[in-house]
This record gives structure tokens, sequence and C-alpha cells, in this order.
């Protein structure tokens, strides 16, 4: 009798999970209320956590809040971790005071024609030479070890275009050091970024980077001009000389909050959906008035795309998918996408077994009616994704602002260059206007002024969106001619 009462049990309780599997618009509804995910984003946008900046208590405060969440819901730990926390080394870098650049009979003046993008004090002396756009295989072609290398900013296919340089710096950066060069000068020629505005941020402000195992070797920007030792490196190496003086760094440790649920399907469980959210806000008004708030709480950006993880986590726990999942609360994306930055460069799980990336971000919302899922007409996910949003009463709509280049902006990026399908559902934006800007990085962005009603349709749309992409037999690939295609095919033939 007690056999058969056994497996009677176990019968209903397989029963319960295939109906909820069957129905889980109706268990998403169910699992996600209204009630708890206030609670969350009351306690991630509270003044006490002051806007959770990267390096911060609060930041550490938050992240044990979503660590704690994983344990309550039993994920495991992603492989090579003991706990949910992947350490993540950053670094503030107080500016040079000053510094020279001479290349054969041209001198050019710190912050005048060049910045320090990465490295320390130095006092170098030696040949330079020139390597076109500073890629690894023209980087092979010619003798730098021991040089000064001098290349193009950005890329061949890219030319000057603002995130292409950035995207590709780092890359250039650590070939060039791993080739033995002395350090690397970019030509910086983008119109996009006036010279002031790039002087102002990197050499009058302190600014975080990922800490670099390259130590001392410089990588400087210098403004493109029509001097004679610009033109002549194209064609014969020079002797030059660097002086940078003044620069002190700072450690800054922080982390990436990582869970992982295991798929039930044999076949599927080895890919991998990165479900993201970055964590950080902007902290806390410097030199703000007395009366005036100051704390910049961040409920829109974003903690409400922390809930939507925890939320989609939550529900996947009790109803794991066939793929395996990981759950990924990311540090420093306002610091310049630096969590993901770091992830995708030290994955936990190796990305060509990574199928996609969904990461949940946004400036705000200023139309109820609609999830804005950035990049979403760029990968077949396009589907899933709108029967997720038409179930509970929202449209899914493409990014209405791609002047503002949002698809760049937001950690998703970082997935992507490396060839990884990777979008980002937002709140829904009609345009960058006077009602979304009121609240964009500003102390008015408070749980208070939050719409619930329609967020509650926001959560249970990504949960469910989430639900589909991690059961779907096809995994999400980049449309035929995307920017990201080619990169996509290199890293899935590994």
């Amino acid at each position: 009798m007690k056999l058969k009462k056994h497996l009677f049990v176990c019968f209903l309780l397989l029963s319960v999970a295939t109906y909820a599997q069957k129905n889980p618009v109706a268990e998403v509804t169910k699992l996600v209320t209204k009630s708890e995910v206030e609670a969350h984003l009351t306690f991630l946008a509270s003044d006490e956590m002051r806007g959770r900046d990267t390096g911060s208590p609060e930041f550490d405060i938050a992240a044990n809040y979503v660590a704690a969440q994983y344990k309550i819901f039993g994920l495991k730990p992603a492989p090579g971790l003991t706990g949910y926390f992947q350490s993540v080394p950053l670094q503030n870098s107080h500016p040079a005071t000053g510094g020279q650049l001479t290349l054969g009979s041209d001198v050019f003046k710190y912050k005048d024609d060049f910045i320090l993008f990465e490295g320390e004090n130095t006092n170098w002396k030696g040949d330079v030479v020139y390597a076109g756009y500073g890629s690894a295989e023209e980087l092979e072609k010619i003798n730098v070890k021991g040089k000064l290398v001098i290349a193009l900013a950005g890329t061949k296919d890219a030319g000057g275009n603002p995130m292409a340089i950035f995207a590709a710096s780092g890359d250039k950066y650590k070939d060039a050091t791993k080739a033995g060069a002395a350090g690397l000068i970019e030509i910086f020629a983008s119109p996009q970024i006036p010279w002031p505005a790039l002087v102002n941020y990197f050499a009058g402000n302190v600014t975080m980077k990922v800490k670099s195992g390259n130590g001392s070797v410089p990588h400087i920007w210098l403004k493109d001009s029509d001097t004679e030792s610009l033109k002549k490196i194209r064609e014969e190496a020079l002797s030059g000389a660097l002086t940078v003086e003044g620069v002190k760094k700072v450690d800054v440790p922080s982390r990436n909050v990582v869970g992982m649920i295991e798929g039930t399907d044999p076949k599927l469980r080895g890919e991998y959906l990165i479900v993201s959210a970055h964590l950080d806000h902007v902290g806390v008004q410097k030199n703000a008035q007395p009366d005036k708030d100051s704390i910049f709480n961040g409920a829109r950006d974003n903690a409400i795309g922390v809930v939507g993880l925890i939320s989609t986590a939550k529900y996947l726990s009790q109803y794991p998918p066939k793929r395996s999942v990981l759950f990924i609360a990311l540090t420093g994306e306002e610091k310049g996408l630096l969590g993901s930055k770091y992830y995708a460069d030290n994955p936990l799980v190796p990305l060509n077994k990574t199928v996609f990336n969904f990461n949940c971000d946004g400036a705000g919302y200023n139309d109820v009616t609609m999830a804005t899922i950035i990049g979403m007409e760029r990968t077949t996910a396009e589907a899933d994704l709108s029967k997720a949003c038409q179930a509970f009463g929202l449209k899914a709509a493409v990014d209405p602002v791609p002047e503002q280049n949002l698809f760049e902006r937001s950690d998703n990026y970082n997935f992507a260059v490396k060839g990884v399908p990777a979008i980002t559902f937002a709140p829904g934006t009609k345009a960058f206007d006077a009602d979304l800007l009121k609240y964009y990085h500003q102390p008015a962005d408070e749980v208070g002024s939050l719409d619930f009603d329609y967020l509650i349709k926001y959560f249970r749309a990504y949960v469910y969106a989430n639900v589909l992409l991690a059961s779907n037999p096809a995994a999400p690939v980049w449309k035929a001619g995307d920017k990201f295609e080619a990169e996509a095919k290199k890293l899935y033939t590994k």
C-alpha cells in the first residue's frame, strides 16, 4: 500500500507540473505578483541604497540581496564558482597631470593633443611604427617588440564610429602588449565626439575600468592632425619619446551576481540562455544643495531590470526549461558596461555554448501600451518576443530612437560583439522626450513614481519571453546580413 501511495503522489506532482507547463501564461500570472515586485523595487531603489554606485557598500548590499533570492530559489553556482559571485577587478584611474609625446620633429602636448587612456606614469624613448588599424593580423606583419605602435582608431569595416572605437580599443591594446609593444597610440578622428569632450571625460575625471594586467604599458589616444610626423609614419618608422606624469590608480573590487538553472532536455541542457540586468546606478550627487534630493535611486534604471531577472529566476526555478539558464546581475554598466565586458572576456560558460543573451534594462517609459525591445528585429527571437508581450496585453515594439544608439549602450552589446545574439527588453519608449528625461538619471526616479499596473504586465511578459526562449527547440540567431552575423559564424563553428 505504501508503495502505491508514493507512486500516486508522484503521479499527481508530475501531472501538476505538466499542466503548469501547458499553461505558462496562467502560471506566470500566478507567480509574478504586484506586491512581490513592488517589494523588490522598494528595497533596491530605497534612499538607504544611495544609488547603488559601483564599488560602494550599498552596491554590495544589493548584490547580497540578489544572491539571497538565488539561494531561496535553489539556483546553483555557475561552473567555476563556489558561490554566486564572480569577482570583477575594477580600478579607479586618476588622470595624469602632464605629459609630452614626440614623433620625429613634432611635439604633442597632453590634453591639447593626446590623452592617456590606459597605463601609468611613463618615461620612454625609442622607435615608433605604424600598424594600420592595429588588428592582430596587421601587428603580426611587422616587428613591434619594444616599439611604440601607432594605429588608426576604430576598425577597417566600421571606420571611426564611436562605439567601434571603444569596442575595438581594448582588444587592440591586448594584442599590442602581447606582441611586446612598448605602447599603443590610436589616432582619434571621430566627428561625433569633439576632442574637448573626450579630454574633459578621460583627462578631467576619475574614470573606472576593468583592471588591466598590462601594467605600465601606455595606451594613448592622439588627436588627428595634419602634422608631418603623422604623414611620414605611414611610410617609415620614426624615433619618438613619451612622458606621462601624475597618474594614480586605486583598486575597486566589485562582482557580478551569477546563478544557474540546469536544463531538463538531454540535448538542449548543453546550451545556455543568459538572462542579465545591471545592478548598479550612479550613486549620490556631489555638492548638492542641502535642501535638494541628491540620491539617484535608479528605480527605472535599473531596479526594474533586476526585478525582471529575479522574477524570471523564481519562475524557472519552479518550472525548469529545456535549456540551461545563467542569471547575471551585472556591475559597472553605468561606468562603461564594465561587468558585462569582464564576463564576456572571462565567461563562466563557453560563449559558443551560450545561444542568447536577453538583457533587461531601460531609461524609463512613456508608453504603457508596449515593451520596447532593442534589437528585436535583428534576431529570429522576434516571434517568441511578440507572443510573450501579446499574452499580457502589450505590443512588442522596436527601437523608436535609433539615433540614440541604444543597442550599443547596454550590456547586451558586449555579448553581441563576441557573436552571441543579444538584445535588450526595455519599458515602453516612444521618444526621448520630457516625460522620460524627467526621471532618466535624476533623483526623481523613485519607486513612488512608478505605474505598477503597467509594470506587472511588463514583468510577466519578460518572464514569459524567457520561458519561450529557453525551451524553443531552435536557438535564436542573428538574421542574415546583420553586422554581428560574421562573428557569430566564427564563434559557433569553434
